[in-house]
Formats: C-alpha cells, structure tokens, sequence
C-alpha cells in the first residue's frame, strides 16, 4: 500500500518539477462540478457527485489532474432500512513532455477506491509514449502506449493483486458547437502475463454552456475488471448529472 502511494506521489512530483522548469506561465483551464439527485416514492434516495479536472499546456510540456466522487444512500420504505447504493472516488495525475510538437514522454498514476464493488483500492502508476495527432481550439486527439505497474486491494477475502501490465489509450475532445462540447477517453491495462486479465475504463461526457463559464454536464463512466473482487461482476457502470463552472 504504502509503496503505491509513493508511486502516485512520483508522477505529481515529477509534474511539478516540469513545471518548475519552464519559465513562462500559462493559465490552468478546467472545471469544477457537482450533482444531486433525490428521489421519494417506494424507495427514498439521496445521491451526491463531484468532479474536478485541470490543465495547464505550454510549449514543451502539459500538467493534467482529475478527480470524481459519488455517494449515494436508498431507504427502502417496506423495511425503513436505509442502504449505500454507492461511495466511490478517483483520482488522476498525468505529465507529458513533447519531445517534437507531435510526440510525447509521459507519466502517470491513478489511485480509485470503490465500498460498493468491495474495491479498498487500486492504483496504477506507470510511463510511455504518446501521439498528439490533432491540437487547436475546436478538437484535440491524443493516443498512446507503455507500461504501468498496477495494485489491487480488496474489502472481503479476495487475495490482493499486484502486477506489471501494459497500457494503451487515447483521449479526445470536440467542440460540436460554440455551446456544445464533447469529452471521451479509454484507458486498458492489460496484464503481461496473461492478456485475458485486464482492466479497462472510459468515460463520455456531453457539456453544454449556458453561459461562457456555467455549464450542464452528462457523463458515463464505465469500468470493467476482469478480475474483480469475489461475488462481485466485472462491469461497473456510473451516470452522472450535474452543474458546473469553466475557468
């Protein structure tokens, strides 16, 4: 546990230390959000969502970071009894340095935990190398490769999970209209010891601006594991609703 940690913490530290070497300052840009959703009928339900990301781009090198969080919690008006329909979060860090305006090093971390799916923790930390095949202010398209090291822990008697996987993905955005933008991303670690144990999530959000900085958001988020904790299936879907605001 405490070794993954300092894992995630190096891919933070050696994004500040790229930053500290550039001597330009360029603004973050990202967003903030949050969500409610309250039900009452036959069952009475209360759900809470946040989401956070930011970045910051210069020349020779880009700083990205991101977290969500959701919890919800259901009475259930034949017994009174009030259960956790959900209590998950994520975290993501990310830097990458261009060697040529098209090509990139990169290294990264992710740390989620999930009470729901008996997931205490999994966290990833890995490096490679990366395409930048579109950039300007409508779209931008990004895929890349390499390695990460990966850790899994788990709530019940599942044994606990430690493995060298490889790692594929790409990442893109497009402004639809002035109004209208669309986010979708796919990252997959498959093990190197056996390609059919793997863990692959993606998420696809529509954001549409009523005013140049407020913002409604949909988003789906969708985790597969393939070997997940016992009792428990491989697919864990999310949708989340919610308000936000651009900077």
């Amino acid at each position: 546990m405490n070794r993954c940690l300092l894992m995630f913490l190096g891919v933070l530290i050696l994004a500040s230390v790229g930053w500290a070497q550039d001597t330009t300052d360029p603004k973050w840009t990202g967003q903030i959000s949050a969500g409610w959703t309250s039900a009452r009928g036959n069952s009475s339900t209360d759900s809470l969502s946040l989401s956070a990301s930011a970045e910051k781009r210069r020349e020779k090198d880009r700083i990205s970071l991101g977290a969500d969080y959701a919890n919800g919690r259901q009475k259930v008006a034949s017994t009174g009894k009030k259960e956790t329909s959900e209590d998950w979060w994520r975290t993501l860090g990310k830097y990458d340095y261009f060697f040529s305006p098209k090509w990139y090093g990169f290294v990264n971390g992710r740390y989620e935990s999930d009470k729901v799916a008996e997931l205490d923790y999994r966290a990833l930390a890995g490096a490679g190398l990366g395409h930048q095949f579109i950039e300007n202010e409508r779209t931008n398209f990004s895929m890349e490769a390499g390695l990460a090291h990966q850790w899994e822990s788990f709530n019940n008697a599942t044994p606990d999970n430690e493995q060298v996987t490889a790692q594929a993905g790409y990442k893109v955005t497009h402004q639809l209209r002035d109004t209208v933008q669309l986010l979708h991303d796919l990252s997959y670690f498959p093990s190197l010891e056996q390609f059919s144990d793997y863990y692959l999530t993606t998420s696809g959000e529509v954001r549409a601006h009523f005013t140049e900085n407020m913002f409604s958001s949909f988003k789906a988020i969708l985790n597969y594991d393939a070997s997940p904790a016992r009792g428990q299936g491989n697919t864990d879907t999310k949708f989340i609703i919610s308000l936000g605001w651009s900077f």
